[in-house]
């Protein structure tokens, strides 16, 4: 009586605290951007606090609606914290949907099968240990190993595989040295998984809005960089990243283009067909240029029509080479909306930096170059000579 009492001590604990880590996420959430992850992650405790709660209701309910309440219950408030979590992170993807609702299934089916069949309450412990583990293995692999991951993802992953270990231990402790075992049994297994449920629940909870605050950080930092319209970066994101492969093109003495490009005739374009039709044209163009450029390539819009390349690597022949293939690429690009097509004037200046080159240098020269130009009749490429 006295372990029961001990156990359900717990089970209060653990109902409080889901009511409070309810509220405690409610309440943050009315003040931070909602989005479905956070949704489905109030779900979820909101359900397991319907687990815990269930709890108390064995011996006062029949056996055959309580055991399998519990179990489903548990069962669905886990996979709900998982996939809202997944989704905070981004890689819930179809196939990781279809993984999950085959597990919830398979599950489902196997528990049935084990209480329908096996009346021993070790059986059931067992069964929903080992499937739980299978729930838990995906997002703490991917928190673990995912090289762009922060250190807290990696600690909330160290934490899913410790409780992924405690289930198999509590399992295989059902299975082979305590056969009478059941939810209210005190052992070390038992005492392990209530820790590591109680350690779940707090370090989660705080993960779950530390996480979505680096997310949110992270689209931030997104507007704050990319130009919304045409989903490249926008000047100052490209400027700032420009200086650092300078520097890097400093350090290893390798070739460095600044190029310039600016689409002819532009107001023309939106006098004559209006804004709109000018925006799908700069959504076009980027498009266009980004199909030819490598990804190491950095592409990013100054403002307006004028846009820019960083190329490292390549000579001045290599680059004028690329120059011509981006001129003739946008030359044939099948306009949407315009009677005929567009062309676009670069202009661009290739060196071996030294500690004395600056990118705002580079841009005016290229500007030089590309003024020079349109200047020539447009639809091509000129080069600044840069004199060491």
């Amino acid at each position: 009586m006295d372990s029961q009492l001990d156990i359900k001590t717990l089970v209060y604990l653990f109902i409080f605290g889901n009511l409070f880590i309810l509220l405690l996420i409610t309440n943050y959430r009315r003040s931070a951007p909602k989005d479905r992850a956070s949704t489905l992650f109030i779900r979820s405790k909101a359900v397991q606090l319907l687990f815990w709660c269930s709890l108390l209701l064995w011996g006062h309910i029949p056996r055959a609606l309580s055991i399998p309440l519990s179990n489903a219950l548990i069962l669905l408030g886990c996979c709900l914290e998982i996939i809202a979590l997944l989704l905070m992170m981004g890689i819930l993807g179809q196939r990781i949907k279809l993984y999950y609702i085959t597990l919830s299934i398979l599950s489902s089916i196997t528990f049935s099968i084990v209480a329908i069949f096996f009346h021993h309450s070790s059986w059931r412990i067992a069964c929903t240990s080992l499937w739980s583990i299978l729930f838990i293995v995906y997002p703490a692999y991917h928190l673990t190993v995912n090289p762009k991951g922060t250190p807290l993802q990696k600690i909330l992953g160290i934490l899913f595989y410790a409780f992924a270990g405690i289930m198999l231990l509590r399992a295989i402790v059902a299975l082979i040295w305590e056969p009478e075992m059941n939810v209210f049994t005190t052992n070390l297994s038992q005492y392990l998984y209530y820790l590591g449920m109680y350690l779940l629940l707090i370090v989660g909870a705080a993960g779950f809005i530390l996480l979505s605050n680096e997310h949110s950080f992270v689209k931030l930092k997104r507007i704050a960089s990319y130009d919304d319209l045409t989903g490249i970066l926008n000047r100052g994101a490209f400027l700032e990243e420009a200086e650092v492969r300078l520097e890097k093109a400093v350090a290893e003495q390798e070739y460095f283009s600044f190029m310039l490009l600016d689409l002819d005739h532009f107001k023309e374009i939106n006098d004559t067909y209006g804004h709109d039709t000018g925006d799908v044209v700069l959504e076009e163009f980027a498009l266009t240029i980004k199909d030819n450029l490598e990804n190491s390539d950095l592409f990013g819009r100054l403002g307006g029509e004028e846009f820019a390349v960083i190329l490292c690597g390549l000579d001045e022949a290599s680059c004028d080479r690329k120059a011509e293939v981006l001129r003739k690429a946008v030359m044939k690009t099948p306009p949407q909306k315009l009677l005929q097509g567009y062309t676009v004037s670069i202009g661009v200046i290739t060196i071996m930096p030294d500690q004395e080159i600056w990118i705002n240098k580079l841009y005016k020269l290229s500007d030089k170059a590309l003024y020079q130009a349109k200047q020539e009749g447009r639809n091509r490429v000129v080069r600044y000579n840069y004199i060491y």
